[in-house]
C-alpha cells in the first residue's frame, strides 16, 4: 500500500475583479439630461460620445470593464434626444416668433398713444397761450397727469430719458398738417419713429 500523500492540485490563477465603466454611466446620465432638455444639445452630443467610447473600450476589455447595457442606452437615449431637438424647436419656435412680435405691435401702439395724449395736451396749452406750442415737454405739466410716463417709449433702451422732442419747425399749433412738431429722438420700432403732425395726428414712419 502506497503511502505517499496525493499530490494537491494547483490554486485556480486569481481572477481580477471587474469593474464598471464610468463613461458608460457617464452616457447614460447625459442622455437622460439631454432627453429632458437641462442640457439638450451638449447632453445629447457627449452621450453619444462617452457610449461609443465606452462600447470599445468595454469590448477591449477582455469582461474586465462591464456597463454594456448602460453605454447603449445612453447611446439611444443621447440619439432620442437629438432628434427631438429639431421637433421641439419647430413647435416652440412659431409660438415664440408669435409673441415677440405681439409684444412688439403692443409696444408701437403704446408709443402711438404717448404722442397723442402729447398732441392733446400740445392742443390745450395752445388755446391758453394764444395758439403758440410748448417749447419743451416740461410746459405740458399742467395739461397731463403723468408727463414723465408719457414722454418715455416702452421701446426705448433708456427708460431714465424723454423719447420725444420738439422739432421747432413751427412754434404754432393747428397751422399745416404737413409739419411735424415733434418726434421720436430714435428710430424704436424696426426703424420706425413716431411722429406728431401740427393738426394733432400721429404716424410712424421710417427715416
Amino acid at each position: 500500500m502506497n503511502d505517499q500523500p496525493s499530490p494537491v492540485p494547483p490554486a485556480p490563477p486569481a481572477i481580477a475583479p471587474s469593474k464598471r465603466s464610468g463613461l458608460a454611466i457617464a452616457s447614460l446620465v447625459l442622455g437622460i439630461l439631454g432627453l429632458t432638455c437641462i442640457v439638450p444639445v451638449i447632453g445629447a452630443i457627449l452621450a453619444l460620445i462617452f457610449g461609443i467610447v465606452a462600447l470599445n473600450r468595454i469590448s477591449k476589455s477582455g469582461s474586465q470593464i462591464t456597463g454594456q447595457g448602460q453605454a447603449v442606452a445612453g447611446l439611444v437615449i443621447g440619439a432620442v434626444g437629438l432628434v427631438m431637438i429639431p421637433m421641439l424647436a419647430a413647435i416652440l419656435l412659431p409660438g415664440i416668433i408669435q409673441d415677440r412680435a405681439a409684444r412688439v405691435k403692443s409696444q408701437e401702439m403704446r408709443c402711438i398713444n404717448n404722442v397723442k395724449l402729447i398732441g392733446l395736451a400740445c392742443r390745450m396749452y395752445a388755446d391758453d397761450h394764444d395758439g403758440k406750442l410748448p417749447r419743451t415737454l416740461d410746459d405740458l405739466m399742467p395739461y397731463t397727469n403723468n408727463t414723465t410716463k408719457h414722454s418715455v417709449c416702452p421701446s426705448a433702451k433708456n427708460q431714465n430719458h424723454y423719447s420725444y422732442a420738439f422739432t421747432g419747425l413751427t412754434n404754432v399749433w393747428g397751422v399745416s398738417s404737413d409739419t411735424v412738431i415733434l418726434h421720436e429722438i430714435e428710430a424704436n420700432h424696426r426703424g420706425k419713429r413716431t411722429l406728431l403732425y401740427d393738426d394733432g395726428h400721429v404716424e410712424q414712419r421710417k427715416d
